[in-house]
Formats: C-alpha cells, structure tokens, sequence
C-alpha cells in the first residue's frame, strides 16, 4: 500500500468558514480512517453554548425521526403480511 499523505483540513478553508459564520461554527467530518472529527470556533462562551444546545436539539429531532420511520416500516411490515393467505 503507497504512502499517502494524512489529509489535514486545510486552516485556510476553516478561516472562510469562520469569516462565514456569525459567532462560531462547528464542522463534523469523517477522516480517512472513517473516524469522526469536529473542527471549531467561537466568538465567545454563549455562543460556543449556543451551537452545543443547537447540536443537542437537532441530535434528538433526527432521532425521533428516525424512530418514528422505522416503526412506519415495521408497522407497514406487519399490514403486508396480514394480506398474506391463511396457511393450511
């Protein structure tokens, strides 16, 4: 397997994202190893607990959602199989 250089994401692109945002950002990504990284920055404390609570909410919502589709499939799993004749 060749070398390959790790990837570092670049500080340029973190100081556009900074320029970009209006107090702080956080940014999620997967790295080469498929592992989880969290790049960010604030202007200040409150906004630092600003985004936490923003993350926290959305984290719970994709939840509920997702628990909401999945029982959607189960439940729709169970109607498709109640149309199925009577074994004999």
């Amino acid at each position: 397997m060749p070398d390959e250089k790790k990837f570092k994401f670049p500080d340029s692109v973190l100081n556009k994202i900074n320029e970009c945002s209006n107090g702080g950002y956080i940014l999620f990504t997967i790295n080469q190893e498929g592992l989880p990284e969290v790049f960010s920055d604030f202007d200040d404390p409150t906004k630092a607990m600003a985004l936490q609570y923003y993350i926290d909410q959305w984290s719970k919502a994709l939840t509920a959602l997702n628990v909401d589709l999945t029982t959607q499939q189960i439940m729709g799993e169970d109607e498709e199989s109640d149309d199925l004749p009577p074994e004999i």
